[in-house]
């Protein structure tokens, strides 16, 4: 297998990763809507929102680690491309691996802390509806960013496949000039031949009058 095989395997993997965390945060709106931009005095948006991440915070490690694993998949699919990236699209393999990894850090140090804290009780120098609202906040980062991811990889689809088109449509004409340019030395050639031809017999009609006035 070629290494041009591998590399629509490693941008499945990205668009996967990513397409499969925004699913994850989007699970979170109802309850991160209630509290981060709705206001809410009676505090009940925030009871819940406790409540889910309790849930997720006490769901089998092994959910947990379904996640991660999947953020581990996008880093191999980016390193997959960057392994020998096309000196005209490096930058966008570079930029998409800096995303994921800058969404990675939001979510261990802010995601799982808030998880960790909602387990244990501890908000460390916040409340807990700060705290609540900080991981809404994050998520809404990781939404951003993790679109800028998809816009990489759309944005470099879409200049690879105008390239191709471009360089498609160039030898496209290249074979017709080439083309014309045969046909006309084909038309000319027996112009030529013909010519000799005239030119050979006016000659020897020259040569037999000499003989015969000789």
């Amino acid at each position: 297998m070629a290494y041009s095989d591998l590399v629509p395997v490693g941008t499945s993997l990205i668009i996967g990763a990513t397409c499969f965390a925004l699913g994850t945060i989007y699970g979170n709106l109802p309850y991160d809507l209630n509290t981060l931009w709705v206001h809410d005095e009676s505090g009940q948006a925030f009871s819940r929102s406790l409540a889910h991440y309790l849930v997720w915070a006490n769901t089998p490690p092994y959910v947990h680690h379904v996640l991660h694993g999947v953020i581990c998949l996008g880093m191999i699919g980016c390193f997959i491309k960057l392994y020998k990236p096309k000196e005209d699209s490096k930058y966008f393999e570079y930029g998409t691996l800096g995303l994921i990894v800058f969404a990675t850090v939001i979510y261990l140090t802010n995601l799982r802390t808030g998880i960790n804290s909602c387990f244990v009780g501890d908000w460390g120098e916040v409340d807990m509806p700060t705290g609540i609202n900080v991981m809404a906040a994050s998520q809404v980062m990781m939404v951003v960013i993790l679109v800028g991811v998809l816009v990489l990889q759309g944005g470099l689809y879409y200049a690879e496949w105008y390239d191709a088109k471009l360089k498609a449509a160039f030898f496209a004409e290249e074979a017709r000039l080439a083309a014309l340019q045969s046909d006309a030395k084909a038309q000319i050639e027996p112009e030529v031949e013909t010519e000799e031809v005239s030119t050979a017999v006016k000659n020897d009609k020259a040569k037999k009058r000499k003989s015969k006035k000789q």
